[in-house]
């Protein structure tokens, strides 16, 4: 049997894993989409924007829970900050490479980017609306 606690942080971990999947289908059918739509240019450009923003995600997933791991055994928070700007010094750099060597499309690239910030909003919105509603298991008292 699980404590209330541990319930919540399983319960965590499955909207991020939603948030992760909700991603990975976005950018997909937005580089399936948009490629057929502006062309090839605008695909490559969303695909690299969309595997930026969720790999950069999922880094930051991994660090978090590192650090969540850590409370109470040391102060991690001066570590959390040098892995978060060194992380986007790594992905200015890696943008700015790519866009040295290839041709961006920059409305691809700017919905590529956003679709983990397209995701999160969805998927909490969704269960908010889920839990308002009473048809959600997150409901107090249910």
């Amino acid at each position: 049997m699980t404590t209330e606690p541990e319930q919540r942080q399983e319960d965590d971990y499955a909207l991020l894993r939603q948030v992760e999947q909700c991603s990975l289908l976005l950018f997909a059918l937005l580089a399936l989409g948009g490629g057929y739509a502006f062309g090839s240019r605008f695909a490559l450009s969303a695909l690299l924007g969309g595997a930026v923003s969720l790999g950069s995600f999922i880094a930051l997933k991994r660090t978090m829970m590192q650090l969540i791991s850590r409370i109470g055994t040391q102060n991690p928070a001066a570590g959390f900050a040098f892995k978060f700007y060194l992380r986007l010094l790594v992905l200015v750099v890696l943008l700015a490479a790519v866009g040295m060597n290839m041709q961006l499309h920059l409305l691809g690239l700017l919905a590529g980017l956003s679709t983990v910030m397209i995701s999160v909003i969805s998927v909490v919105l969704i269960r908010g609306l889920m839990d308002f509603s009473g048809k959600g298991k997150h409901v107090k008292g249910a």
